[in-house]
């Protein structure tokens, strides 16, 4: 009763502990992210940022994951829910070293696959790979990422597979161990009993505060290390109303402090640079740990202009500096880590009006230059001449040179036409273009790198008034737009100090193959290509006619995106492994507005492909390891080492077997023309005995004694025709042997039936066809010459007597020699 009747005397008792927001967090300027953007829900309960920089939103049901363009989420099932009998609290994220995120919310757990980015849907078998298969109350992830079960039988370690006791009537809230000496358990009544990790033995046991607290405080908890400084956030609730405390234990001095205790709920803490933000149910908190100064930003002031007075459930840093805020009903809230140094003013503004004032009693801006027309001139500290003109800025370097350097947009420039320029006290150019300002950064006589500003660095997105600006004593710049005046000091921005170097790290966020957009487990053409979630994949393996692929990565640079530069490497088949830089103005696209690069790869042949990329916020500093791609594409199956092997395999014996065919047959063919050319001689021989000419004498067989006289003998009628005929030829003098084809052709017979022939005759006595060729050549005498006497012809055919001459002929041709000749 006490309570709710002060308890504004209380918030304004609360708020004399601290002092009013410091400039830095009062500037602080939100963007709004919400469902509009993307993202699953507006109540974003937790806000993560991993090593790498991706983002990694909790929201009513979802993971959310943003990758500095796009929101991605997935959604939970009622089959990966299990049941925390002993956990009370809101949502609380962990990251543990085997590639999960675990959340836990008011008596449920859910589990997250990080190398799928899915949902476990038997979280009980994950827990039985950490080695416990009994029912889990809780679960804790400390310091190192090591995941802890509470369960009946006590505090179980995964990491040494042990149990520590906890005191059975409290309930654990909260735990980390201090290096690998101590376990730290926070209770819900403000003690923390700290335990040897080596033996389990109790080393210490604290209080926060008292009993009357302990009940007061004894909701919810959260922790936060700072160095050797544990920061702890306690809520409760005073009949029905939301009560906290933040305290401070120091565990060298085993001693809790309190900070702060409010009528309202504290939900969470970040540290960045010694400086602790605490959320809570109006806006946040900030606690400067050197000094122990507090000071509350209750309302926060957004990029469109309005004060916000919203809960904040989460606080998170990216890699850049720049906060993120997960409201209740709101979505992110997004502040960057410097405000913006443009300030903008419209015409009912006096500070408008007075710089207006002073451009006016300015020296009338030039408006030729060499005989042309210009739009501005300025002639700077070097005694360079620059010009703005509608395609560009021109410079001359000294009066002879009548060639100036020409800078465009495909130097960096947000735009070609410029209206005015201005020289900084650090000699760097400055201009205002038709939209957007750019800083031309000049070092060494050279222009290093052109930085550019437009809306998002809350330039007005309006084209300014030539020859309208001018630089002012204290270092300030003003510039004169269509409806509003701008003013900014180059000194104090950070994005043009060297010191403040952002490392960003490029992510791969999407790949497309053959035109189609690949998911973890999507087939295409019977393929899966992506085993893991995209982000954790680091080797992409493709078939040979999957061969044109586009990959898109992220610099994750959420403070200036247009700021983005990559440096590419690529390795392989038809590549040169050299060096490219990208940049938004000079890629022909690759590198879009906001600063994703967009990789294409068309038309790869098999093999293996090495992407190197790096990413930086400026064109010539590359600071960070380059991260490495491998993209494998396969042979056709026909020609994969095992199938060329097989093939190889089967040609060598295919290859044996003709060379053994071709040998066996080269013998048989030497074997049959040797066996032909016995046979042409036999033949030959056969045709020189038959040749009357070679004086060899006919006398009687003893067949032709006997009374039997067949001059034929026992020759086929087909063979004496066959050997007559080729006769004339096997006569001749050649300087090509015979053949046994040739041979067939003159007798008019096919080769295997003149073989046939041959074989079965050539080996007889030639007698027979001797006598008969002898008795054609002396009818053929006895028509020729009727005067010669018989004796004679029967002498010259080489009969042995004219008596057996007379009696053949007869034999015959029925008719003597004498009634052959004068049978006409």
């Amino acid at each position: 009763m006490f309570f709710q009747k002060n308890r504004r005397l209380m918030m304004l008792l609360g708020l004399l502990w601290v002092t009013v927001a410091s400039v830095a967090d009062s500037e602080k300027s939100f963007y709004v992210y919400n469902a509009a953007n993307g993202l699953a829900d507006n109540s974003a309960q937790t806000v993560n940022c991993t090593k790498t920089g991706r983002l990694v939103i909790t929201t009513m049901g979802q993971i959310n994951f943003y990758d500095g363009q796009k929101f991605s989420f997935i959604d939970p099932t009622t089959e990966n829910t299990y049941p925390l009998s002993k956990y009370d609290g809101h949502a609380h994220l962990y990251f543990d070293k085997h590639h999960h995120l675990w959340l836990k919310k008011r008596h449920s757990l859910t589990c997250v696959n990080l190398t799928k980015e899915v949902f476990v849907h038997n979280i009980v078998d994950e827990f039985k790979e950490l080695g416990m298969t009994d029912k889990v109350e809780d679960l804790f992830v400390d310091g190192n990422n090591e995941v802890w079960l509470l369960t009946e039988k006590g505090f179980f370690s995964t990491g040494n597979q042990k149990y520590y006791q906890v005191q059975s009537k409290m309930n654990l809230q909260e735990m980390d161990t201090y290096g690998d000496k101590y376990l730290l358990l926070f209770y819900d009544n403000g003690q923390l009993d700290v335990l040897d990790l080596g033996t389990g033995n109790l080393v210490n046991s604290v209080k926060a505060y008292d009993d009357h607290k302990a009940g007061k405080y004894n909701q919810t908890s959260v922790i936060r290390k700072v160095g050797n400084i544990y920061y702890q956030i306690r809520n409760g609730a005073v009949n029905g109303n939301s009560v906290s405390t933040l305290l401070r234990f120091d565990i060298d001095k085993w001693k809790f402090d309190t900070i702060l205790e409010l009528p309202y709920y504290l939900s969470n803490m970040v540290e960045r640079d010694s400086l602790l933000y605490v959320a809570s149910a109006y806006g946040y908190w900030t606690y400067d740990i050197p000094t122990g100064k507090l000071e509350h930003i209750e309302q926060l002031k957004m990029a469109n202009g309005p004060m916000l007075l919203t809960d904040i459930n989460c606080m998170e840093f990216d890699l850049q500096g720049g906060l993120w805020v997960g409201t209740e009903k709101r979505g992110l809230l997004y502040a960057r880590p410097f405000p913006t140094p443009f300030k903008s003013y419209t015409w009912t503004d006096k500070r408008a009006l007075d710089i207006s004032n002073l451009l006016d009693r300015q020296p009338t801006p030039a408006t030729t230059y060499r005989g042309m027309s210009v739009n501005c001139v300025l002639h700077d500290s070097r005694g360079w001449d620059w010009v703005g003109t509608p395609v560009g800025l021109q410079l001359y370097q000294n009066k002879s040179n009548h060639l100036p350097q020409l800078f465009t947009r495909n130097d960096g420039l947000l735009n070609n036409v410029i209206h005015c320029i201005v020289e900084d006290h650090e000699h760097h150019i400055w201009v205002g273009t038709s939209y957007g300002v750019c800083c031309l950064v000049i070092e060494n006589d050279k222009v290093r790198y052109i930085n550019r500003y437009n809306q998002w660095d809350g330039v007005p997105n309006e084209s300014f008034v030539n020859g309208r600006s001018m630089l002012l004593p204290d270092g300030e710049i003003v510039m004169q737009a269509l409806d509003h005046v701008i003013a900014f000091n180059p000194s104090k921005m950070k994005t043009l100090d060297d010191s403040v170097k952002f490392k960003i790290y490029p992510k791969l966020i999407r790949l497309l193959v053959n035109g189609n957009d690949i998911g973890t487990g999507q087939k295409l053409g019977g393929n899966v290509i992506l085993e893991r979630a995209l982000t954790r994949t680091k080797e992409i393996n493709l078939n040979y006619d999957q061969n044109s692929i586009s990959l898109t990565f992220s610099g994750l640079n959420f403070f200036r995106p247009q700021q983005t530069y990559y440096r590419v490497r690529q390795t392989g088949p038809g590549r040169n492994g050299k060096w490219e830089v990208f940049t938004p103005y000079n890629s022909q696209g690759l590198v879009d507005r906001n600063g994703l690069l967009h990789l294409p790869m068309a038309s790869l042949e098999p093999g293996r492909y090495t992407v190197e990329i790096q990413a930086s916020m400026l064109p010539d500093v590359w600071e960070t390891v380059p991260y490495e791609w491998i993209v494998n594409i396969y042979e056709p199956w026909w020609r994969t080492t095992g199938v060329l092997a097989i093939l190889g395999i089967v040609l060598l014996f295919l290859l044996m077997i003709y060379v053994y065919l071709y040998l066996k047959n080269a013998n048989l063919r030497a074997r049959r023309i040797s066996g032909e050319m016995g046979v042409i001689r036999r033949i030959r021989t056969f045709v020189e005995r038959c040749d009357a000419k070679n004086g060899s004498i006919l006398e009687p067989q003893p067949e032709v004694v006997a009374g039997t006289f067949d001059i034929s003998g026992d020759f086929s009628p087909e063979f004496i025709e066959a050997m007559i005929a080729v006769m004339p030829t096997v006569a001749q003098k050649r300087e090509k042997p015979l053949s046994m084809r040739e041979l067939s052709n003159v007798a008019g017979l096919k080769l295997d039936e003149f073989c046939k022939l041959i074989a079965s005759n050539i080996y007889k006595n030639p007698r027979p066809i001797a006598m008969q060729m002898m008795l054609n050549r002396a009818a053929d005498m006895l028509l020729r010459n009727r005067q010669k006497d018989i004796a004679e012809i029967s002498d010259e055919c080489g009969f042995i007597s004219p008596n057996f001459f007379i009696a053949s002929f007869y034999h015959k041709y029925k008719k003597t020699p004498e009634q052959y000749r004068y049978q006409k």
